[in-house]
């Protein structure tokens, strides 16, 4: 009996000498989220505050692998930086893992032993706890906003003309509100030649920073083909031939749906298909007229390379 007690007394030394000076983060938290790992990725990314009730950002992305890691660093006050590594992983096609790494740069012992510590209340893993559940409180309310599709498979991208406006250098999430400049240049010259629309309106993306997550784009609508046309410098008629794509169907406001850009990438390389990298998107409702937002729909394409 008393080498048993031994024994398991040298077994429980053993593990708190090794969380304490030897275990790589302090804690770690486990969870899941809606949609594939390339949308989840780009939540994370997203995250600027740590803490619904923060008045500044103060999360620092340090480095990224797309799509299946993440390190953050969080100041949380003068005296207290965290460091943030998390683990994504795909479970199936609608449910992606989350593993949270949590280090603290200073008082890292200290910590520890209040962790482990059963008559003392650990400040540092209450404060934690609470605001990773509220950011896992914030995002599952933020995914219901919101429906990813996958359409299973290629498809084509459907060929043809359009009249156009040419953005660039416009960060990925204000590229709705750039439409929005742009939008009555194209409605008045398609009423003032009398053409007529041919599909549904298009965003194709043509140059994608994504270290920076800034584009050019194009924003076309679609007519039917029509001779002796001429433009004004700020608008251009362009033809898109119809190309082999992969494809994805996003549900919900218009100016988030390039979060179904990341699980569309994630797909491709998840597929190991190479593709041009450059999405495209096509419209199908008219926000100033159906006001749910669930209803509205897009589909999002990602050309194959030849």
């Amino acid at each position: 009996m008393k080498k048993v007690f031994l024994l398991l007394l040298l077994i429980a030394v053993g593990a708190l000498v090794w969380y304490l000076f030897i275990k790589k983060y302090d804690y770690q938290f486990e969870t899941t989220a809606k949609y594939g790992p390339g949308a989840v990725f780009y939540e994370l990314t997203e995250w600027r505050k740590f803490g619904l009730s923060e008045s500044a950002e103060n999360i620092n992305t340090v480095s990224k692998n797309p799509f299946s890691s993440l390190r953050q660093q969080v100041k949380v006050d003068s005296s207290l930086v965290l460091e943030m590594e998390w683990e994504i992983e795909k479970i199936n096609d609608s449910t992606t893992s989350l593993n949270l790494n949590v280090l603290s740069e200073k008082n890292q012992l200290a910590n520890r032993w209040d962790i482990v510590n059963p008559f003392r209340k650990s400040l540092y893993i209450d404060t934690l706890k609470q605001k990773v559940l509220a950011f896992k409180k914030d995002l599952k309310e933020h995914q219901q906003t919101y429906r990813i599709s996958d359409t299973a498979g290629l498809a084509n991208t459907p060929g043809m003309k359009c009249i156009c406006s040419t953005s660039r250098n416009i960060p990925v999430n204000s590229k709705a509100n750039e439409m929005m400049q742009t939008i009555s240049l194209l409605e008045n010259y398609i009423i003032k030649n009398s053409l007529e629309l041919k599909g549904y309106p298009i965003l194709k993306v043509t140059k994608w920073d994504r270290e920076k997550d800034i584009i050019d784009f194009d924003f076309c609508f679609p007519f039917e083909e029509q001779t002796g046309l001429s433009t004004p410098d700020n608008l251009s008629l362009k033809k898109y031939p119809a190309q082999e794509a992969l494809k994805l169907i996003f549900n919900g406001n218009y100016r988030i749906s390039h979060i179904a850009w990341y699980d569309i990438l994630y797909k491709a390389q998840e597929k190991n298909l190479q593709t041009t990298g450059l999405p495209m998107e096509m419209y199908y409702n008219n926000p100033k007229i159906n006001t749910d937002e669930l209803n509205w729909k897009a589909e999002i394409f990602l050309p194959v390379a030849k």
